[in-house]
């Protein structure tokens, strides 16, 4: 049963993250969007016990669980769940600044950076430590669009 309840988390975690992903300026996409979010929400916790909170806008908090000892980006939550111990989150942020900032307070708190790539636009850093793996994908806005961080902590030794 755990296999499942994990399987549809996933799948909702990605659905709810392509959604967030995906909003545009437009009020009527921003109406379905909030319908569709506010469905996707209930869904989900429904279906397998996870809570999570989407909201284009930048009006979505990380949840009420998230470890207070790993350094968190800051800018706006658009996006976040948290299931099992481990948690993701999608952050409206500044710019490729915060990253640095962020991957400056992994480091001093005793992450060490394990593998990193950069795609142009798309930068990945994977951290761990004896507890957690973090992952930081950074995305370049282009135009309008805002510059996103994909964050992830995951539960190290998961049984």
């Amino acid at each position: 049963m755990k296999r499942t309840t994990t399987t549809a988390a996933a799948a909702g975690l990605s659905l709810a993250a392509a959604l967030t992903l995906s909003a545009c300026a437009n009020p009527l996409e921003g109406l379905i969007e909030n319908v569709v979010g506010g469905g996707v929400e209930n869904l989900i916790e429904d279906q397998t016990g996870v809570n999570i909170d989407i909201d284009g806008s930048g009006g979505a908090s990380l949840p009420a669980s998230w470890p207070a000892d790993v350094p968190t980006p800051d800018g706006n939550v658009l996006f976040s769940a948290g299931v099992d111990g481990n948690y993701t989150a999608t952050f409206e942020i500044a710019g490729a600044d915060t990253v640095d900032r962020l991957r400056g307070d992994l480091e001093g708190a005793g992450y060490a950076l394990t593998q990193e790539a950069d795609y142009g636009g798309l930068l990945n850093y994977f951290y761990e430590n004896d507890t957690y793996t973090v992952t930081v994908v950074y995305i370049a806005g282009e135009g309008e669009n805002a510059d996103t961080m994909q964050y992830s902590i995951v539960l190290n030794n998961q049984q």
